[in-house]
């Protein structure tokens, strides 16, 4: 599909320099001109087309709404004029514009919708929006928010296009070229291709100017996958801020989470909590800031997304949203980013329980530090020894677990933990035949967006998931998304800490934690030959003992930070 082609390669190809190339370099410069201009063209249509499908599908969906009420009695001139008057109002139909343009259609005994519907349309008469594959003009009263968002990077800009100026000419310079050419991006992030191609009804406005004023707190999905990948490994190398640099000395600490979130945002703000009293500092655990006086507190929120979105964070006053210290849980590529990124955008402080996500927040201008999820003595994610509770027992066939001492002895070969969907779907059927070969522990619920509560059915809990992946050799980890985001909290803390090894796909490199040395790297279409070489031959058995005493090895060094 057009919104999953990377468009990197091709963009500014046409303002690239010839004057030192040779005769083959000028031709593949010129083949790769065409393609961008045949990519311009095709995608161009492509809105279009898809801006009619959206039309008519809206269309049909009011014009099936049937009167309820005593509006069913109302005369059908009304109930008419009624329904013009809505379509009108959404941009869909406008009655008096298509009057105006075609004076013949008064002579209809039907009226102006159903001649545009059954004549109109075949006549290539205007009465729909414009569908033209390109981009409405933009206010420039919008130009500051969008400065700040980050999402335009003037140096990035001048440097792709070729332009100088100051921020606020170089944004002009880009309204006025994207308006023309869609492939023209603000910055390495934000692609207004692909956001018009994800939100087909935004077509009435700029895809940058709806992101930064609606689409952003609406939880539009905005980044492609492999760019916000770019993006986030495109960070800084120094040290990042750590949880102790957002404590002010002498304050209390309050960590706040909704209470009817994700349940393992229930153990993120306990372990919040932990390491806030490990550093010294008088911390409260609260679902609801109401009646708190939070002068002179520093306020931590785990998954703004939920406690901000849907929970009492939404009472938070204008001067308090600037005071908050986010903890972001979410990948780049989701919905709940967005929801997350407003809040974080709001206050300009955040962590992050992966450690590229927080450079990725550093280079949007957000005071960004990293919170490493890790199995505190003591503490949240301190696993003791325990048999399975009977949530998992009762509802699931589980082998007896052993907690064998010897490494190879333990009872399960492959464990899989992870909401499904259509990518994983695919993934796991591929995997089937192999898997069928093997002890495995498979669990993928389909949560259809739903947070997995304590009550769920289809909760596995943390310290569940803990004593399975001591009891097995592999942890699976198949990306929920075409993102190489490396997941922390599946890779090392139900993983590596458990003495399991994964087997993922390509993870990006975080630096703390390196494929080939704690965890094993492969590609879907070759992870079955992977997993077979692993479990059934001398080299791979060596392999996983290997990986497995350098995971053992990197928890003594990362508990130790």
């Amino acid at each position: 599909m057009i919104q999953q082609l990377d468009d990197a390669a091709l963009r500014g190809v046409a303002g690239y320099s010839v004057d030192a190339m040779g005769i083959e370099e000028r031709d593949q410069h010129g083949q790769l001109a065409g393609m961008a201009t045949l990519y311009r063209d095709v995608h161009r249509i492509a809105l279009e087309q898809q801006g009619r499908a959206v039309w008519f599908q809206q269309m049909t969906a009011e014009l099936a709404r049937m009167p309820r009420g005593w509006r069913r009695w109302l005369p059908h001139w009304v109930v008419r004029r009624r329904i013009d008057r809505r379509l009108a109002r959404q941009g869909l139909f406008d009655v008096d514009r298509y009057l105006g343009r075609y004076p013949d259609v008064a002579r209809s005994r039907h009226g102006p919708l159903y001649h545009f519907l059954q004549h109109g349309l075949t006549e290539q008469r205007e009465g729909s929006p414009d569908f033209a594959g390109t981009y409405p003009r933009t206010n420039p009263d919008i130009f500051p928010s969008i400065l700040a968002s980050g999402l335009f990077d003037p140096a990035w800009y001048a440097r792709t296009y070729r332009v100088e100026g100051t921020p606020m000419v170089l944004l002009q310079d880009y309204f006025e070229r994207s308006a023309e050419d869609l492939l023209c991006d603000p910055g390495p992030l934000f692609s207004g291709s692909f956001y018009r191609m994800e939100n087909p009804d935004t077509r009435f406005l700029h895809p940058l100017e709806h992101y930064v004023t609606y689409g952003i707190q609406e939880g539009r999905r905005a980044f492609r996958p492999a760019a916000a990948d770019r993006f986030m490994a495109g960070g800084g190398s120094g040290p990042l801020l750590g949880l102790a640099d957002f404590l002010t000395p002498g304050h209390k600490a309050v960590v706040l989470h909704w209470e009817r979130g994700n349940f393992f945002f229930t153990d993120i703000a306990r372990y919040t909590v932990e390491a806030i009293t490990a550093l010294g500092h008088e911390v409260s655990l609260l679902t609801d800031h109401e009646g708190i006086d939070l002068t002179d507190v520093d306020i931590f929120v785990v998954a703004p997304h939920e406690y901000c979105v849907h929970g009492p964070g939404t009472q938070f006053s204008e001067k308090t949203k600037k005071r908050l210290v986010h903890i972001n849980t979410e990948q780049w590529h989701t919905s709940w980013f967005s929801l997350a990124l407003h809040k974080m955008a709001q206050s300009k402080r955040a962590l992050d329980i992966n450690p590229l996500s927080a450079r990725g927040l550093e280079r949007l201008g957000i005071q960004a530090g990293f919170l490493p999820l890790l199995p505190r003595a003591g503490g949240i994610f301190d696993f003791k020894q325990a048999q399975l509770s009977r949530q998992v027992t009762e509802l699931r066939a589980v082998k007896p677990l052993i907690f064998p001492a010897d490494f190879a002895d333990r009872p399960y070969d492959i464990l899989f933990a992870g909401a499904l969907n259509d990518r994983r779907s695919r993934a796991l059927a591929k995997l089937a035949p192999t898997l069928a070969n093997y002890e495995c522990f498979l669990h993928a619920p389909r949560l259809r967006g739903r947070p997995v509560t304590a009550q769920s059915p289809n909760m596995i809990n943390s310290a569940d998931l803990a004593q399975l992946a001591r009891n097995t050799k592999i942890l699976l980890n198949i990306h929920q998304g075409d993102s190489h985001y490396f997941e922390w909290h599946r890779l090392v803390l139900s993983g590596i800490a458990q003495g399991c090894v994964p087997v993922t796909e390509p993870c990006a490199d975080i630096g703390l934690v390196k494929s080939g040395e704690h965890y094993v790297s492969v590609r879907i279409e070759e992870m079955a030959d992977r997993l077979k070489w692993l479990l059934e031959t001398p080299a791979g058995r060596r392999e996983l003992t290997r990986l497995h005493q350098n995971g053992r090895i990197l928890m003594t060094q990362l508990e130790a930070m």
